[in-house]
């Protein structure tokens, strides 16, 4: 249509929404070839009061800089006025001298920092801008950080000038080992441990636990050994077990070091109360199994040569055992008696013992000389290269002992539980009792657990004999 306003005679005015736009399309401001003079127009004209809006410095705050009280009075000289600014913060002095070009929006590269993706270049006003804000940015963080500096300094100096918290030991009364007193927990402690008379001193005069069970274990008087008491004023024979029956502690029953002085001290003053009683004192030498008596009369003085015979001792050892099968209690089975004899193999003889003690064919020993003997063995069983052969909630239990091949006289037995968590058990015992010619014995170990035991690589059984007197 023809505009109203305006009268261009003699030319023909025509509108410019009938004149279309023949050139090339224009991305940046969204124009395509085909539209019309007034599009292309009104998309230069935006365009244009963007720029010049963008180019306005009176649209930037600079109210950060402390210098800024004189703002810049045009886009060139805001743009050197940031330049300025970012070589003073560098350490740079400006040449205020030197003119500036000039280059109202141009595109720039900008630094590394900068860099958006894969573009490297900028507007140069909208670097600028970008460079006024981070500054701005920087500004901002940098008071906030002194603000946190300033507040860890405060609480710094707050611990530093803490003083450090104290701590008393509790003291406790002490009526032995140090003089009578209170002391603090840790010379109480220093003092059960280290001093002349505590726990390590008293240890290494005693021995530990395990040396006093083996010296309790040692007992050479048996049960059934005669009493020499009992035979006071020509009395019958007794036997310990009988004639000190209130108070004499039986083998099966001696497990404490209380238990051994208890018997010693009855031995000692059954000794003491037989001799001590007798009509005329006389001396009788008399050598026993192992030892030898030589008699020198020099004048009106004997002398007596006692000669210790060392005894022998007798090993027998296999690794490993030979399988056992579970054994049913319900069967006439269970004990110990039913149990398999264990069959030595590697057997070593020292100091007399004669090769013909020992069946390697049915495992039993035969005792060659009365006297007294310390007997020992020792199981020890890995787990089962099976199926299993433990059952938590009916564990059972492996029992192993020193006994007589035939009947049920058993001469040191234990017993174990398999161990929860490695399925291993190991059993040992030892016994010095006194033994007479002819008597057999032999090792048997019987499985009452819920399933039959294989052997396994590191199984060991072992079984010791030897003579004491």
């Amino acid at each position: 249509m023809k505009p109203l306003n305006l009268d261009n005679s003699p030319c023909s005015p025509i509108s410019s929404n009938c004149v279309i736009w023949q050139g090339p399309a224009i991305p940046c401001i969204k124009l395509c070839t085909g539209d019309t003079v007034s599009d292309v127009v009104f998309q230069l004209a935006t365009e244009l009061c963007t720029i010049i809006d963008q180019l306005n410095v009176s649209n930037y705050d600079l109210s950060c800089f402390a210098s800024a009280a004189c703002p810049p009075a045009n886009f060139q000289a805001l743009i050197q006025y940031l330049i300025n600014q970012i070589c003073a913060s560098q350490g740079i002095t400006v040449d205020t001298t030197k003119t500036t070009s000039t280059c109202p929006d141009c595109v720039v590269t900008v630094a590394p920092c900068f860099v958006q993706g894969t573009t490297t270049t900028m507007q140069l006003v909208d670097y600028v801008a970008m460079i006024g804000n981070r500054i701005c940015s920087l500004v901002s963080e940098l008071a906030s950080l002194q603000g946190q500096i300033n507040s860890l300094d405060i609480r710094v100096s707050v611990l530093e000038n803490t003083p450090p918290p104290s701590f008393t030991l509790p003291s406790i009364a002490v009526n032995c080992l140090l003089t009578p007193g209170s002391y603090t927990i840790d010379v109480v402690l220093d003092a059960l441990m280290n001093d002349k008379d505590g726990y390590c001193s008293l240890i290494n005069t005693t021995g530990n636990p395990a040396d006093i069970f083996t010296a309790v274990l040692s007992q050479c008087i048996d049960d059934t050994d005669t009493a020499l008491a009992s035979l006071i004023g020509g009395g019958s024979a007794q036997t310990f077990q009988a004639y000190y029956a209130a108070s004499w502690v039986i083998n099966s029953d001696l497990n404490t070091a209380a238990d051994a002085i208890n018997n010693i001290w009855i031995a000692i003053c059954d000794v003491y109360n037989a001799f001590s009683n007798l009509a005329t004192p006389t001396s009788s030498v008399t050598a026993g199994n192992g030892i030898t008596v030589a008699t020198s009369t020099v004048g009106l003085n004997t002398n007596y040569q006692v000669s210790y015979v060392e005894k022998p001792t007798f090993l027998v050892s296999l690794a490993p055992p030979a399988n056992l099968n579970r054994t049913s209690p319900g069967l006439n089975t269970g004990r110990l008696c039913d149990g398999s004899i264990q069959i030595m193999t590697n057997v070593q003889y020292i100091n007399g013992f004669s090769l013909t003690d020992y069946d390697s064919s049915t495992g039993i020993f035969t005792i060659p000389t009365t006297g007294v003997y310390t007997l020992s063995f020792w199981t020890h069983y890995t787990r089962d290269a099976g199926t299993g052969w433990y059952d938590a909630t009916v564990p059972g239990m492996f029992t192993a002992g020193i006994m007589s091949p035939t009947g049920c006289n058993f001469y040191c037995v234990n017993n174990a539980t398999p161990v929860v968590t490695m399925k291993h058990l190991d059993i040992t015992g030892a016994l010095t009792t006194r033994l007479t010619a002819g008597q057999q014995i032999c090792l048997k170990v019987i499985n009452l657990t819920n399933y039959n035991y294989t052997t396994f690589a590191g199984d060991v059984v072992q079984m010791s004999i030897q003579r004491v007197n």
